[in-house]
């Protein structure tokens, strides 16, 4: 896919990164439907690991098995068994970026509130 008129996007999301190394960073990219979005994301950090976690319409648990393959193939870590609940998973996440920085992409976040509404609160308590 090329990209028209998104260099100034791409460097945002660079100059972000380049601050999550000494300070974590939460960052929300939002905009109509099939605009490139994700592309974009992927564009910025193609040249960095990224954890990139799609929210499908499936159980909790089967998400998070998911996200557990993501993080031991991309990050080369082992993680905490089977876990069932995304809460735990951003918890190990936030642990294990105290250590080293991470570059966790949430693709269609908002379908969180179909799996688990608690997921926004747990999120927040945790960061």
């Amino acid at each position: 896919m090329r990209f028209f008129d998104r260099k100034e996007e791409i460097a945002s999301l660079q100059e972000i990164g380049r601050q999550a190394r000494e300070n974590a960073q939460f960052t929300v990219v939002t905009g109509r439907r099939r605009i490139g979005k994700t592309m974009l994301v992927r564009k910025a950090y193609e040249d960095e690991p990224m954890l990139y976690f799609f929210v499908a319409r499936k159980a909790e648990g089967d998400l998070c098995e998911d996200y557990r393959l993501e993080i031991e193939n991309k990050l080369g870590v082992p993680t905490m068994g089977r876990p069932e609940r995304f809460a735990d998973v951003f918890e190990y996440l936030m642990k294990l970026s105290a250590e080293r920085p991470i570059t966790l992409f949430i693709d269609e976040f908002q379908e969180f509130f179909r799996v688990n509404r608690s997921v926004f609160s747990d999120m927040q308590r945790i960061w």
